[in-house]
């Protein structure tokens, strides 16, 4: 009888340690950047964050977990608190010194590459399934995104003209433009427009008169910043707007800035929603 019980406590003991070591394998995961943590959500995997960066705004549900600050200015105590065991994080994510740190302290990091192509965006969704785990809802997700950019590629070759497009970032003072090399003009290429501040890279300030020069028939702000604009009306305000083509059509366009930009799961359907509103302002 002693024998018995104590075969069954040893039992017991081994299924608690197997237990125990399950739970120091489960994932706790942190996502930075909002196309990243977009992204666990789609897979379904979201059981495992524990903590996002600022920019991780969508779902909701992300805004209820512990934000460990700006994806470029991390700071290693704030993560490490969460203890991690698995990092996602964007191209950008950093500062340097802090990624070392993380490494340092034993945190497996997955950095994904800049993605601004729809080659990019699968890639980046597989990369994402496959360092969770989560292989056959990746290959499920990438299988609708390459039918949605599908779709969207043979509704822009089907377009008779492609409408000229700025992107506006900023709207206070001399509103700031989207040039070459940023995720605005990639986006605005993909749903078939044409990028007209293409003479400088980045984000410049511009005046009333290059904003004429430049002559949109289509401008373009994130919804985020709907409210701070004053609207369509707001923007119309601005020095130089009103005498654009886009001004004179009001055709100025709220976009849903981390769908379509960040270039993550829902950058698809995005794409397709503005390719349907360039395709409705050709002539």
């Amino acid at each position: 009888m002693f024998e018995h019980s104590r075969c069954w406590l040893g039992a017991v003991a081994l299924a608690l340690c197997a237990q125990m070591a399950v739970a120091a394998e489960a994932p706790r995961v942190v996502a930075l950047g909002g196309d990243i943590t977009e992204t666990v959500y789609a897979l379904d995997a979201q059981q495992g964050l524990v903590g996002v960066d600022s920019t991780s705004l969508w779902p909701a549900a992300a805004r209820e977990l512990p934000d460990v600050g700006y994806v470029r200015q991390l700071a290693a105590e704030g993560v490490l608190a969460l203890r991690p065991n698995l990092i996602l994080a964007t191209h950008d994510a950093g500062p340097p010194t802090v990624l070392a740190q993380l490494r340092e302290a034993g945190v497996r990091i997955e950095l994904m590459p800049t993605t601004r192509t729809p080659a990019g965006v699968v890639a980046k969704v597989r990369a994402i399934g496959h360092a969770l785990g989560r292989d056959a809802a990746a290959a499920a997700l990438a299988h609708r995104l390459d039918t949605q950019y599908t779709e969207l590629a043979k509704a822009v070759a089907g377009m008779k003209s492609h409408p000229r497009v700025l992107f506006l970032m900023a709207t206070e003072g001399s509103p700031k433009a989207g040039g070459r090399e940023t995720a605005a003009a990639s986006a605005i290429a993909l749903a078939g427009g044409t990028q007209v501040a293409d003479d400088f890279t980045g984000y410049k300030s511009v005046s009333a008169e290059a904003l004429v020069a430049l002559a949109p028939e289509v401008i373009l702000l994130m919804r985020e910043r709907a409210d701070a604009a004053g609207g369509v009306d707001g923007v119309l305000r601005l020095p130089g707007v009103a005498l654009t083509p886009a001004g004179k059509a009001r055709r100025i366009v709220f976009v849903d800035g981390q769908a379509l930009l960040g270039f993550g799961p829902r950058n698809a359907e995005h794409e397709l929603q503005l390719q349907r509103v360039l395709a409705g302002a050709q002539p």
